[in-house]
């Protein structure tokens, strides 16, 4: 993805949340919040039940969206842990990423 892709992505997330996104599934639900500031929180809830609600930090490298949490609630989630998620495809209305398993999430999103 061109960096003007990348830019554009970046403002929409933080423009949007404002910016909140969910995963498509049902189960993990994971709602998340991306702020402008380059913050973020979200939470994972499975079969109703809060699993973890953590707070970290954003920013867009080339094609990979890049995150270090800062906190979890729950303490599932290391404070210092990083993930790193490719992104395939931006769109107005949803992205998708390539997870570091491989797997395809579409994040659509929630107002």
């Amino acid at each position: 993805m061109s960096d003007g892709v990348m830019c554009r992505f970046a403002i929409e997330l933080s423009d949007q949340c404002r910016g909140r996104v969910a995963l498509r599934r049902q189960n993990p639900r994971l709602p998340l919040c991306f702020n402008r500031d380059g913050s973020f929180k979200g939470e994972v809830v499975y079969h109703a039940k809060l699993i973890s609600k953590f707070t970290g930090r954003w920013s867009v490298d080339g094609d990979a969206l890049l995150y270090t949490y800062i906190s979890d609630e729950l303490d599932r989630i290391p404070a210092g842990a990083t993930d790193r998620d490719k992104l395939l495809s931006v769109h107005r209305e949803f992205f998708i990423i390539e997870a570091a398993d491989g797997s395809k999430r579409k994040y659509l999103r929630v107002r």
